[in-house]
């Protein structure tokens, strides 16, 4: 008995499935939040070096909002043009005001002359009218601190990196739903925990711990909703998953415009994890493949059983306990493969090599432009709604464009637009006019991101699949992990990130038309299978795949129930955004 032709009986994609789904789309919406509460509260702040703090105007009969500007007056240097025009002042250094009075400034100035410009040896004062509290303010990351902002997301973007590899192992081995429980309560408690961080550092390490346990989150979550439906139907499932993905990255936008200050709105976002916790322990049941591969058939059956009662089919028991019964290890299907026979083909390992490259940019370009959001000129928080906007009909019309123009010209297409946008960008003037370029680029780089998923998984063979897809996801979080580290050359020109990131979008597209299609083809097995697709020796008439509508061709490389259903198929898609 092939276990895949259970769902066919039970319920492809039916009430309890569609419920599951339900219940695990709230860490979704919530996973855009722990990933880009920086870029809403790291907004460049208006600061200048404190001077006389221990001092007050009482004998000026001035307030003390113009106490403050005085201070700054009197201790501010100001920069100047080449033409000796005063511009503006300086944030990052000061008169050397050391034994000199607020008073005695304030009578005469001649003391400027016989003072030293010097750094803030005081720390800083911060215009808090557009933000109460952020990490910028409280933890100074100012001046010659600057780039720990951007290095604190890039440390984030490390431990999702972290995670792929505990996260995996450890869904394999204490189980799906354990490992999301387990997930769910440490992710809470380190976000509230980041709320109360004493330093920039102490900020940066729970903010890689969050970052793992998210990864934890997203990979058991996806994983176990793909195996409670047929293949057919994760395709659907994994673009429903981003769905709210992006429902969620609006969301957090119209709560953090609100909440501004950046501790109470980690604390808001961590929480809800506990709801997650609750209803997650209540309703969602352990993946009955993995319990089947860990010699809990009983268990298995149960479960299925309850799905087909809640979908109102009828299913004999006996059909489902031999279904569970059946030992998976042996299955004649399951072909496993090394590196060693990677490097043996040389046309399989530059598919590999022109993939890994794929990936990290689609991940560099990606996130690149998603934390640079603040930075278009209108309002950061409009801006950032509408990045997430756009990948709404990114990832329903990627299902298919990819069936349309076929895997590779789709992936190009997209990708040549992120590239153009991204170039474009830095040429036009700050405001409406370089957002809607950039959010053309954002719609074009999540529909290649989402493309390049399905596409991996028709060219890597089955012997070598589950070791292709680990090394695309671990180069795809290489790339997140330098996206905003590529951020900081706006110090050198403004528009340098969006040319990097233009350039290696056009380049990673122009790349992937030196790979082969797979439109329509069934999925290879072997290594020869992968070469075989490479030199075009097989095409084929059929109309390809769509949304699970049997494609014949297949036939003779799946295993098919009596209703069509493929054993793989294109869903086998990937959560390696979150």
């Amino acid at each position: 008995m092939d276990f895949q032709a259970v769902f066919t009986e039970i319920g492809k994609f039916g009430r309890y499935q569609k419920f599951i789904l339900s219940v695990l789309s709230l860490p979704h919406l919530l996973a855009a939040s722990y990933i880009y509460i920086q870029v809403l509260t790291i907004q460049d702040t208006e600061h200048h070096c404190k001077a006389w703090p221990n001092e007050t105007c009482g004998g000026l009969n001035i307030s003390e909002t113009e106490c403050g500007l005085l201070k700054r007056d009197l201790s501010i240097p100001f920069t100047q043009n080449n033409f000796g025009n005063v511009t503006e002042e300086d944030q990052c250094h000061k008169y050397n005001v050391t034994g000199i009075s607020l008073a005695t400034a304030y009578s005469s100035d001649d003391w400027i002359n016989s003072t030293d410009i010097i750094g803030c040896d005081e720390g800083w004062v911060f215009n808090r009218t557009s933000s109460s509290s952020s990490i910028i303010i409280d933890f100074d990351l100012v001046c010659d601190k600057s780039y720990l902002a951007k290095l604190a997301q890039s440390a984030f973007f490390a431990g999702s990196l972290a995670g792929s590899f505990i996260a995996g192992a450890a869904a394999d081995m204490i189980g799906r739903r354990r490992t999301q429980l387990l997930c769910y309560v440490t992710s809470a408690a380190v976000g509230v925990a980041t709320a109360f961080s004493t330093s920039i550092w102490m900020y940066m390490i729970l903010r890689f711990c969050s970052a793992m346990l998210l990864r934890g989150i997203g990979l058991a979550d996806f994983v176990l909703i793909n195996e409670l439906v047929a293949p057919s139907k994760r395709v659907l499932v994994g673009n429903l998953l981003w769905v709210f993905w992006a429902f969620g990255y609006m969301i957090f936008a119209a709560i953090a415009k609100f909440l501004t200050n950046w501790r109470i709105l980690e604390i808001t976002i961590s929480l809800p994890m506990m709801l997650a916790l609750i209803v997650t322990y209540i309703f969602v049941p352990e993946s009955p493949r993995w319990l089947i591969t860990k010699r809990k058939p009983e268990k298995a059956a149960k479960i299925l059983k309850k799905i087909a009662k809640v979908n109102g089919k009828i299913v004999s028991d006996e059909y489902i306990d031999g279904v569970c019964h059946v030992d998976e290890c042996q299955s004649s299907d399951k072909v496993k493969g090394t590196f060693r026979d990677l490097i043996r083909s040389p046309v399989v390992l530059l598919i590999f090599v022109n993939m890994c490259f794929n990936w990290c940019v689609q991940s560099l370009v990606y996130y690149g432009l998603s934390l640079s959001t603040s930075e278009l000129g209108v309002d950061p928080f409009l801006s950032f709604m509408i990045s997430g906007v756009v990948e709404i009909p990114a990832y329903l019309c990627c299902m298919f464009v990819a069936d349309v123009l076929g895997r590779k010209r789709a992936t190009f297409a997209t990708m040549l637009l992120a590239g153009v946008s991204c170039s474009v960008a830095p040429l036009i003037d700050a405001g409406v006019w370089r957002l809607i370029v950039v959010m053309a680029g954002k719609f074009g780089i999540t529909m290649s991101f989402s493309l390049v998923y399905t596409w991996a998984v028709e060219l890597v063979p089955t012997s070598l699949r589950s070791i292709g897809l680990g090394v695309f996801s671990l180069t795809s979080r290489i790339g997140s992990v330098i996206a905003p580290l590529i951020l900081l050359l706006e110090d050198v020109w403004i528009g340098l990130p969006y040319f990097i990131f233009g350039g290696a979008a056009t380049l990673a597209g122009l790349l992937c038309l030196l790979l082969p299609e797979t439109k329509g083809k069934p999925l290879p097995t072997t290594i020869q299978d992968t070469e075989q697709l490479a030199r075009k020796l097989e095409k084929l008439r059929e109309p390809p795949l769509l949304f699970g509508i049997e494609n014949p061709s297949w036939k003779a490389n799946t295993s098919m129930d009596n209703e069509g259903e493929e054993k793989e198929t294109l869903g086998e898609t990937s959560e390696d955004r979150i």
